[in-house]
């Protein structure tokens, strides 16, 4: 018997079919991402080693107040403590006391004391020394050249002072056996900053796996791994995988101020002020930081609360008087003045400063908007053009060099550029996103 088809049967079939096409590049995506998801390690259970950090920093102390000749361990394990309690409360007393536990581990052995001057770059690093922890780094090296282990260390530090060249060269040398989560972090590091973001994220998140499948992990530190994929969601312009990547960060560690402070970036660019505002109070209660404090202060703004936005804005100017003696803040605060408009030739200056410690794309993309803003088109140019130039995939940074090209009559190039940053992520901030399509529109 002969089956005959309507050509409604027919057309619905073939709807069918292609529909099924369309569909099977996204199924086979998540069939791999579940593959994948499968073979990573469960995540362990979170010990709150962070509320017995004050013990352990007064047991280390007791043991190195007893000062036993050549003990090198106890004031290196109290360095140590010193700087994760840092790293959980953001006391730069802390910083200065774990670098004078390490400077007395140092001096108890002052040769091949490897767990001392490892702590010392950390510290280093912790202040923004950057070229002070890379040679610190380099004199460790010496000790036993070729040491894998250490090229991470190094890149990171190629990072941080724009050497993405010499970057990619150490995290190359390290062999396949020895690519562990450190090198993971730095290679994703390394991937972000030159325009690999998708790249970066897959690799960012097994590390993250695997860390947070460790028990022994701080906190802190597993925390820090949620926060890092979130920042590179939002880039992504996956706002909502942002999102619940820095409250995973808040649910493993409550006083992360980092992921509370990205949490309430995000959430200002939704243009979500109450949430925004709840957020932005929260993480700067914990630190006060001058971005946190904007946002606080742009949704107070946006609510209404125009008395309270004035008190946040003096505040941000407290914060400011009283400084931050050891300029770990700085670029925070160039960024807050330029984009609010306030002591533009303050900004600017806090920009040129910070290249002394470093010269990362994110530097010169600082540097670039708070010359734009104080008038000097010209250096905004050469900046802009620095920071552009590993292809680095940020919003931010393209719809600066899009308004820097357009003050300067290059439209093709300004048309580009916003649609690269709006192409990233329509929300990619609370003003500039919609100034994007304004301007895009006009050109």
């Amino acid at each position: 018997m002969r089956i005959r088809f309507s050509f409604v049967a027919l057309v619905a079939v073939a709807l069918v079919a292609i529909a099924a096409l369309v569909a099977w590049p996204r199924y086979a995506e998540n069939g791999a991402n579940s593959v994948r998801a499968a073979a990573m390690p469960t995540m362990a259970p979170v010990t709150p080693d962070y509320l017995q950090r004050d013990k352990l920093v007064a047991f280390w102390e007791r043991a190195t107040n007893e000062h036993h000749p050549g003990d090198m361990i106890s004031p290196q394990m109290l360095a140590q403590q010193y700087l994760q309690r840092y790293r959980e409360r953001y006391d730069v007393d802390d910083v200065l006391r774990a670098a004078r536990a390490t400077a007395d581990s140092i001096r108890a052995q002052p040769s091949g004391n490897m767990a001392a001057d490892l702590e010392l770059a950390s510290i280093q690093l912790t202040l923004h020394k950057f070229h002070d922890a890379l040679a610190t780094t380099k004199f460790i090296e010496s000790w036993d050249a070729g040491d894998p282990s250490m090229y991470p260390r190094e890149a990171s530090l190629d990072l941080e002072i724009g050497d993405y060249a010499t970057a990619a060269k150490r995290l190359a040398h390290v062999p396949e056996r020895n690519r562990d989560d450190e090198w993971s972090v730095v290679d994703s590091r390394y991937l972000e900053m030159t325009g690999h973001l998708a790249e970066a994220r897959e690799l960012l998140a097994t590390a993250s796996a695997y860390q947070n499948s460790n028990f022994d992990a701080p906190a802190q530190q597993r925390a820090w791994y949620f926060f890092r994929q979130g920042e590179m969601a939002f880039e992504a312009g996956d706002n909502d995988g942002a999102l619940a990547f820095e409250r995973e960060a808040l649910e493993v560690f409550p006083n992360d101020a980092d992921a509370g402070r990205t949490v309430a970036r995000i959430e200002c660019s939704l243009h979500r002020w109450a949430a925004c505002l709840t957020d932005a109070s929260q993480s700067a209660a914990i630190v006060p930081y001058p971005e946190t404090l904007g946002y606080e202060a742009d949704a107070q703004r946006a609510l209404g609360q125009t008395a309270a936005a004035a008190q946040t804005d003096d505040l941000i100017a407290a914060v400011e008087r009283l400084g931050d003696a050891y300029h770990i803040t700085d670029r925070l605060t160039a960024v807050y003045y330029s984009e609010h408009g306030t002591h533009l030739a303050d900004a600017y200056a806090i920009a040129r400063t910070e290249l002394r410690s470093r010269d990362d794309v994110l530097t010169e993309d600082t540097l670039a908007w708070a010359a734009a803003m104080d008038g000097r088109w010209d250096d905004a140019r050469v900046a802009i053009a620095k920071a552009q130039r590993w292809h680095t995939q940020n919003a931010l940074i393209d719809y600066h060099a899009g308004v820097i090209a357009q003050h300067f009559g290059k439209s093709t190039e300004a048309k580009a550029d916003f649609t690269d940053a709006l192409g990233l992520n329509p929300s990619f901030h609370p003003a500039y996103a919609d100034d994007a399509r304004r301007r895009l529109a006009s050109l």
